[in-house]
């Protein structure tokens, strides 16, 4: 690494910017009782709370999840951040990374200036000079950020925590990141990092996130868990394996089929799906098909492993879904689910459903 690299890294000096259009200052986040989901209607998004409730009027060409209490929207070409009262009080001096702006995590969020990138705080302001070449979002306080040769994870301060010296790697997720320090075909080199810098012992071909006191970790071309201390806890045998999440976890048994553990290695109970899904409030989803020519057949399981809600037999019936989260799960009638921008009007209908599989929002345009 060169002496101007290592410079780039360690400084970690404030830039103001020249003075974003503002609409009235961000305010702190404000509780309403719950999260805010976004609805499709007559061409335009808005957002609804957990029990259908109409809780901001569909008027916006594109809007993006909340976070910390801001959503990135465009509206009448203005491209910035409502609050959960879908009052626009941001407008930034640069364009948009993405479609929308970044969301806002740890009360920063990644801009483009010019080819480089850094991070605005809530006012706008530049808080983290642009001087990377790519950024991810904020994650328990760090991101990661990468110039032409190298990539760290950064602190709000700009300063570099977690390296430099890797090629990429995942966002801090309880405390630990996979740090990448070789990248090619199917494998990896991986060391795990706590997020104060320190490494873990061990190297593996690939890794997940750390939930629940273990991590999924490959070697050897099979999949199998760590510990907090990178101590093998559950023994290398599985085509895949993903996160725990409510006391379990998906594993692959073959490249047709998937199934559960239990935090021991067990099977959580009888039976293979074609498609598996973490769980959440208690469900998790799965495909029933049985082969790869069958079409997508969407359900959820419950912790027993029987369905509990199957697509086909809701009303309307609908052709897919995601995963739940925060209390409700998007579904699609007519192909897969979209929550992207206008686009999204002459696709797929987009409902909610609860755990019950009750419908609190049916598709519709």
């Amino acid at each position: 690494m060169t002496p101007r690299t290592m410079a780039l890294w360690i400084a970690c000096g404030i830039a103001a910017a020249s003075g974003p259009a503002l609409a009235g200052a961000a305010p702190e986040d404000a509780p309403r009782g719950g999260p805010l989901f976004r609805v499709l209607q007559g061409g335009k998004w808005g957002y609804i709370d957990g029990s259908g409730r109409m809780a901001i009027e569909p008027r916006f060409q594109r809007a993006g999840d909340f976070s910390d209490g801001l959503a990135a929207a465009q509206l009448d070409g203005r491209q910035g951040y409502v609050d959960e009262t879908g009052r626009m009080v941001l407008v930034p001096d640069w364009p948009p990374v993405d479609p929308v702006h970044r969301r806002f995590a740890n009360g920063l969020a990644a801009v483009r200036v010019g080819q480089r990138f850094g991070f605005m705080d809530r006012t706008g302001r530049l808080a983290i000079p642009p001087r990377f070449t790519s950024v991810d979002d904020f994650s328990e306080g760090l991101a990661m950020a990468c110039d032409e040769s190298t990539c760290a994870w950064i602190a709000a301060s700009g300063k570099a925590v977690v390296g430099p010296g890797f090629m990429s790697g995942t966002p801090a997720h309880n405390g630990v990141i996979a740090a990448y320090m070789a990248m090619g075909m199917s494998r990896k080199k991986v060391w795990l990092m706590r997020a104060d810098g320190q490494r873990i012992p061990g190297e593996f071909e690939d890794a997940g996130n750390l939930a629940e006191g273990l991590i999924p970790v490959r070697l050897g071309g099979e999949w199998g868990y760590a510990d907090e201390q990178g101590k093998q806890a559950i023994p290398l045998r599985w085509l895949w394996a993903g996160d725990f999440s409510e006391g379990l976890a998906v594993v692959k048994l073959d490249r047709g089929a998937c199934t559960y553990i239990d935090r021991k290695g067990n099977p959580a109970f009888a039976g293979t799906f074609r498609d598996c899904g973490p769980f959440s409030n208690g469900r998790a989803r799965v495909d029933l098909a049985r082969s790869e020519t069958e079409r997508a057949r969407i359900a959820f399981i419950d912790r027993t492993g029987t369905p509990v809600i199957v697509a086909e037999r809701a009303s309307p019936p609908f052709d897919s879904a995601l995963d739940f989260r925060n209390g409700l799960a998007a579904v699609a009638v007519g192909g897969a689910v979209q929550m992207v921008g206008p686009e999204a009007a002459n696709g797929p209908l987009l409902g909610y459903i609860d755990p019950s599989g009750r419908y609190v929002w049916k598709p519709s345009r």
